[in-house]
This record gives structure tokens, C-alpha cells and sequence, in this order.
């Protein structure tokens, strides 16, 4: 069984992670208007850099809600993450076009982000509890 602070961990990683993802995703328009000659290359990079972040977001918050779900049963919890990566993927896939790539995108972090800081709080929780008995 994973302690605590594997989990405590996983879920802070996932939450930085999204965070950068988060940055990202908003910094990059500025970057285009303010710096226009950065565009082509920023651009030529964008849709692989959403794939990787991607990529990371799905197996640290995969298992990080996972092992939550486990320690403390909460469908919410899971149902947010579950859907923000969902959101994330229909972005980055540009399944509805690339013009709704960043709301997707952002939209799906913040989701994340929120299903592992409700994780971090169930967890303190269940640990609180587990602890005074």
C-alpha cells in the first residue's frame, strides 16, 4: 500500500503540472501578439507541446486520483479529473477545431487541478481521522 506522502506527492506534482499547463496555455496568445516574430516557430511547436503535457498529465493524475479513490472513496474527486482530462484531450486534438483549443484546454486544467486539490483534502482528512482513533 502507498503511503501518504507518495500520494501527497503525486497529486502536488499533478497540480504544478496543470499550473504550467495552465501558463502555458495563457501565455502563449501574448507571446504571439507581443512577439510576431516568434510565431512561426511557437506555432510549429504549440500542438507538440500540448501532447506532451498531455502525456504527463494523464499517468501522474491517473494514478494520483486513482490511489485517492482507493484511500477515500469520492466519485467527484474522480468524475472532475476524469472529465478534465477528457476536456484537455478533446483540446489538444483539436476535435472541435483549434479555435477552442484554449478554452478546452484551460477549462480541462482547471478541472484537474481541482479534483487533486479536493484529493490533498480528502486525504489530510481520512489521515486526521485515521489518526485520532
Amino acid at each position: 500500500m502507498e503511503s501518504s506522502t507518495d500520494q501527497t506527492r503525486l497529486d502536488r506534482a499533478a497540480i504544478w503540472l496543470s499550473g504550467l499547463c495552465l501558463v502555458h496555455c495563457l501565455a502563449v496568445p501574448v507571446a504571439f501578439l507581443l512577439a510576431p516574430s516568434l510565431s512561426a516557430w511557437l506555432d510549429a511547436t504549440e500542438t507538440q507541446t500540448h501532447w506532451l503535457l498531455f502525456g504527463l498529465a494523464v499517468p501522474i493524475s491517473g494514478i494520483a486520483l486513482f490511489r485517492g479513490y482507493r484511500r477515500q472513496a469520492n466519485g467527484l474527486t474522480v468524475s472532475l479529473g476524469v472529465l478534465g482530462l477528457a476536456l484537455m484531450l478533446l483540446g489538444v486534438a483539436h476535435v472541435f477545431g483549434e479555435d477552442l483549443e484554449i478554452i478546452l484546454t484551460t477549462a480541462g486544467v482547471g478541472l484537474v487541478m481541482v479534483a487533486h486539490i479536493r484529493n490533498l483534502h480528502l486525504g489530510h482528512d481520512h489521515t486526521k481521522t485515521a489518526d485520532e482513533h
